[in-house]
């Protein structure tokens, strides 16, 4: 983000430009997160035909209600996802298991890396419930030592990189074993 500001400084955007422009991307990006398109905001095809004809994303922010429909969702959704307090918490471990919702599965992503960057010592796990039962899991490493969210994962068949990864499908029967896991994995 520092370096995506000082190139916007270069390009004499103001604060409040830049700002609308990180929002911008906020949501376009948070828009992209369901299980199914009927999850979504906006359909992507919709969402590209009303961002296509401007060549000034800011123009696009300032003259189409969209901009303004993805913010107002995002909101919404991330209050929400406020009012849901951790499953487990401990000073290096925080799970949070939300529930078989479309706001969940839009907000795990956006979530998870919140969550990372208040508390960068904790390890931090979003588990979603699937409606066919199960979770899809969202894993960050601490931010104070991004190491080991792969590793993790991929014992549960899930992948990603060191300090960020997922499962698509984690069975019940297996959530405290994830769970005895992932404090083993970032005990501090």
């Amino acid at each position: 983000e520092r370096r995506a500001r000082a190139l916007a400084g270069d390009l004499g955007l103001s604060k409040e430009a830049v700002e609308r422009l990180r929002e911008l991307g906020t949501y376009l990006n948070y828009n992209a997160y369901g299980a199914s398109v009927e999850d979504l905001h906006i359909p992507p095809e919709q969402l590209f035909r009303r961002i296509a004809p401007y060549a000034d994303p800011l123009e696009f922010v300032c003259l189409d209600g969209t901009f303004h429909q993805l913010e107002s969702g995002y909101q919404e959704d991330m209050a929400k996802a406020a009012s849901v307090k951790p499953w487990r918490e401990t000073p290096t471990h925080a799970i949070v298991l939300l529930p078989a919702e479309p706001w969940a599965r839009r907000v795990s992503g956006v979530l998870a890396n919140r969550l990372a960057q208040a508390a960068p010592g904790r390890g931090h796990a979003l588990l979603t419930a699937l409606p066919e039962g199960g979770y899809v899991v969202s894993v960050r490493a601490p931010l104070e030592h991004p190491e080991g969210a792969d590793t993790l994962c991929r014992a549960f068949g899930g992948g990603g990189r060191k300090a960020a990864g997922g499962i698509d499908h984690l069975s019940g029967a297996d959530l405290e074993a994830f769970r005895e896991a992932f404090e083993q994995a970032f005990r501090g």
